[in-house]
């Protein structure tokens, strides 16, 4: 393959469609359409997340043409690097960042050696598992770097409510509707429903069944934590919701599952999600996307032996 053709086909392709590939999608026009979100939610995350998720695609680019590539040749990285899976980890990279830390250079640092270091994990996971692991690199990296480095000291203004009460001219119908739009915004750390509905415009673009399923997940993620009587300040923004969006997204993308099963997969991703998110906060670490992951990893094992590698393909 020329160079040329390796940087327009595999590169910027890639780099559009590792957007798409937070939801778990592959379809360039929603990644263009989340890119938009980001943006008008914050020119800042944007260009952190389109940063983290060039350096992911570039290093995964210079990846294939080295030695390094004789060390995974079970793997095709020149087909996953048009496909988004390395970059859609170095995005979140960027996104997550942004959210948590100031505009510095000691942060744009983090953003390029996280974004890197997923972009190895992620050749790491394909070869050993034929899987990205779905988020698995992020979550490593950025808890890495919450531990090296402070915070910024307004986190809880990433997680802060959109209330129902803000809603006061629709009622609680607008008030559910503007915190279910918050909650699929929140995946990638966008706190509004303006944004939210963008990204679920997007969804609807590249699977209708997905953004069904994802508004299903929303309100009964509302219902399971209300009634758990979880603080109503993270219900109300999404932050129990946005990892149940994750696992049923990923679950209804398994085309082998009976509706029996996958209902039956959705209400129990849904609870493991919520609970696991409520359980990372009382342990006073942030939650990320490791509830979806993990409430994956539960439902493979409930599956059994057989069905466990399919329940994390590669995307």
């Amino acid at each position: 393959m020329a160079c040329n053709d390796s940087w327009s086909g595999l590169f910027l392709r890639g780099v559009s469609i590792s957007f798409s590939q937070i939801f778990l999608q592959n379809n360039a026009l929603t990644g263009c359409i989340f890119i938009v979100a980001v943006a008008l939610y914050s020119p800042v995350m944007a260009a952190a997340a389109i940063l983290g998720c060039c350096v992911s695609q570039l290093c995964a680019l210079m990846l294939c043409q080295c030695e390094y590539k004789q060390r995974f040749n079970q793997v095709d990285p020149q087909r996953q690097l048009e496909s988004g899976v390395y970059g859609f980890n170095g995005a979140l990279v960027g996104l997550a960042v942004s959210s948590l830390w100031p505009l510095s250079w000691p942060a744009l640092m983090l953003v390029v050696v996280a974004a890197v270091l997923t972009s190895i994990g992620v050749l790491f996971c394909l070869s050993r598992f034929n899987s990205t692991l779905y988020t698995t690199p992020f979550i490593v990296s950025l808890w890495s770097g919450w531990l090296l480095f402070s915070p910024h000291p307004d986190v809880p203004a990433v997680v802060a409510a959109v209330s129902f009460a803000e809603a006061e001219v629709g009622g609680v119908v607008a008030g559910l509707l503007q915190s279910a739009l918050s909650a699929i915004g929140q995946v990638m750390f966008l706190n509004s429903s303006v944004s939210g509905a963008l990204l679920l415009a997007g969804l609807l673009i590249a699977s209708r069944v997905a953004a069904l399923f994802s508004c299903i997940a929303v309100i009964l993620s509302i219902l399971i934590a209300t009634l758990s009587g979880l603080p109503e300040v993270y219900i109300e923004s999404g932050i129990y919701s946005y990892n149940a969006v994750l696992v049923v997204v990923a679950l209804c993308s398994q085309g082998d599952r009976s509706l029996v099963r996958l209902i039956c997969g959705v209400f129990c991703g849904v609870c493991f999600a919520v609970l696991l998110t409520r359980l990372l906060q009382l342990c006073d670490v942030i939650p990320l996307t490791a509830p979806f992951v993990m409430s994956i990893w539960l439902i493979a094992i409930f599956n059994g032996p057989k069905k466990r590698a399919e329940t994390v393909p590669v995307r």
